[in-house]
């Protein structure tokens, strides 16, 4: 076998055409690392199909090599050679930190944001900074997504000239409760983007300002506001909840009390008697009651309100829930 890969490494040189094509397909079915290096010269043939094999032959292999297997790439004339380099660079883990680095400055955006990429997995502050201010939209875009990346940092970037940036700045600040100057949050509020996120990390982060923001939720939010009270809130007391009943918007806290059980009654009934919540969303708050009709205060609240109210969707639920109850009954 060392015979063969000797021949076939010394015919990548043969004046005919057909016996270098010949040892590149038997070094490739030998698969062994070491002839690697045999490849590089192919790397500049003026015949494609050799670059091609040898560009083959370095992502089989390079890693396996080593970081300067992949530096041979990354440091060739050959825009194509080098975006191949910068493919491998994550694949190299711990050992292409100093490449990555070095690529990051590479005069072409692509090769540059796959050296950002790379560069997530070091959890260094000094890398998260050279991500994070890099001239290169896409490079600061993914510097925004690094765990090491500061909160003066985040910051900054909530003021960066490219959308892309502020907004992925945004989504660390919110996904991660990051405290910020709500000032910084303002613009996009303003803009319309992430509203019921943003709403809900003030509660979290200066509830008493709440009550300022929340009349700028619209319908359009509904399904968003009734996701995030299902996924945070654990009771009535929530800041956001709260914040949403004193402005009005009633439905997004009525689809989460009808998740609740009868520790929020009192909420439940609130809602159940408020003109101003949506009749199918007062009757279906009803209707989740029926495996507890039996009970006094079910039964009291819903003879109440069969008594006073005038719409036929609600008094067929009041209804059911009486015959529910009887049929219970000892």
């Amino acid at each position: 076998m060392a015979n063969d890969i000797g021949r076939a490494m010394a015919r990548l040189k043969h004046r005919d055409v057909r016996t270098r094509r010949r040892a590149v397909r038997t070094l490739f079915e030998q698969d062994d690392p070491s002839v690697l290096e045999a490849f590089k010269p192919l790397l500049d043939d003026e015949d494609g199909w050799f670059v091609s094999k040898a560009l083959d032959a370095y992502r089989q292999w390079a890693v396996h090599a080593g970081p300067e297997a992949v530096s041979t790439l990354l440091e060739h004339a050959s825009l194509d050679v080098r975006r191949a380099g910068a493919n491998l660079l994550v694949q190299l883990g711990q050992q292409g930190k100093q490449l990555a680095l070095s690529a990051l400055e590479d005069e072409d955006s692509v090769v540059q944001k796959k050296a950002a990429r790379a560069l997530l997995l070091f959890d260094e502050s000094s890398v998260a900074e050279q991500l994070s201010t890099h001239p290169n939209d896409a490079v600061r875009l993914m510097g925004m997504k690094h765990p090491s990346l500061t909160t003066d940092g985040l910051k900054s970037a909530l003021k960066d000239n490219n959308d892309g940036v502020r907004s992925a700045a945004l989504d660390t600040v919110l996904r991660k409760g990051i405290n910020v100057e709500l000032e910084a949050l303002i613009p996009f509020l303003q803009a319309n983007l992430q509203t019921v996120n943003i709403l809900a990390w003030v509660g979290q982060h200066a509830p008493e300002r709440l009550a300022e923001f929340t009349p700028l939720l619209k319908r359009q939010h509904l399904k968003a506001m009734s996701d995030h009270l299902r996924e945070h809130a654990k009771s009535s007391s929530d800041p956001f909840l709260s914040s949403l009943m004193d402005s009005g918007m009633l439905e997004p806290v009525a689809r989460w009390v009808l998740k609740q059980g009868a520790e929020e009654d009192e909420l439940r009934w609130q809602l159940i008697n408020d003109e101003r919540l949506d009749i199918i969303e007062r009757s279906k708050l009803l209707e989740r009651l029926i495996g507890r009709a039996h009970e006094p205060n079910v039964i009291e609240q819903a003879e109440a309100l069969l008594a006073s109210t005038g719409e036929e969707l609600l008094k067929v639920a009041c209804e059911n829930l009486s015959t529910a109850a009887s049929e219970v009954s000892p």
